[in-house]
């Protein structure tokens, strides 16, 4: 998906903290250097630099890293930030631990990206190195995809002193796994006045667990836990919101 587009407001919508405890305890357990994959603006990075971390994180979007960068900056923080594909992952050092979050390994659509990515994540892994790869759970995630559009939020514009409403319209293909549509922003100033209108073309695959699985063992890895929840809850199929699973190399 093309953040550059709307990467100035990222922020305004995207404030979920729920999975921060979880990846500070589980970058504990790794005794070493530690690569999140498609970090964004640094949601997930920053607590975890404050707190020690020693972290490199990466994303392909140069717009979101410079927001990235510039929070870095602000906070008197340092860290390796580096611009570059998953896809095309190509680091010297290898990693205890490699994260992504947020659900955003779904955005590699093409299956032969999913496998190349993997296998790419898999030999930065030092030995013995874990994996946490986020997924939708699709037997809940697909319940809201209908064809409709929806509001999902209302959020203030700080700058603006406006807000911002955000709408989504989603379509699952089931012959593709692959769910499409677009999000559409809408800014306001505090009298309700319509500054700005822009929309996103949306399109993420659909993982279901057997397909995931398959997926991580061809690539080599051992699969050492599936969690359903950000409180290390086992994987329930009907209920869990989320996918959590941690592999090992």
């Amino acid at each position: 998906m093309d953040y550059e587009r709307i990467a100035h407001f990222y922020d305004s919508y995207v404030r979920s903290d729920s999975d921060i405890p979880f990846f500070l305890e589980e970058t504990k357990k790794a005794s070493g250097k530690i690569l999140e994959l498609m970090s964004g603006t640094g949601r997930v990075s920053i607590p975890l630099l404050e707190a020690g971390v020693d972290l490199t994180c990466i994303d392909s979007s140069p717009t979101m890293l410079n927001i990235f960068r510039k929070k870095l900056q602000d906070k008197g923080i340092s860290a390796t930030v580096i611009e570059m594909d998953v896809c095309e992952l190509s680091l010297e050092d290898k990693f205890k631990l490699v994260f992504i979050p947020f659900h955003s390994f779904e955005e590699i659509i093409s299956l032969s990206q999913q496998c190349r990515t993997m296998k790419r994540i898999y030999e930065h892994l030092s030995d013995g190195g874990r994996f946490i790869c986020t997924l939708h759970n699709p037997s809940v995630r697909l319940k809201n995809v209908d064809g409709s559009k929806k509001l999902l939020g209302r959020f203030p514009i700080e700058e603006k002193n406006g807000v911002l409403f955000l709408w989504s319209l989603e379509n699952f293909s089931g012959e593709d796994k692959i769910v499409g549509g677009y999000q559409f922003y809408e800014i306001y100033d505090e009298n309700g006045r319509l500054l700005s209108k822009s929309f996103l073309d949306i399109k993420f695959y659909v993982h279901d667990r057997e397909s995931f699985e398959s997926l991580s063992v061809d690539s080599g890895f051992q699969v050492e836990s599936l969690y359903g929840s950000y409180s290390w809850e086992g994987f329930n199929e009907d209920t869990s919101p989320v996918m959590i699973w941690i592999l090992r190399k």
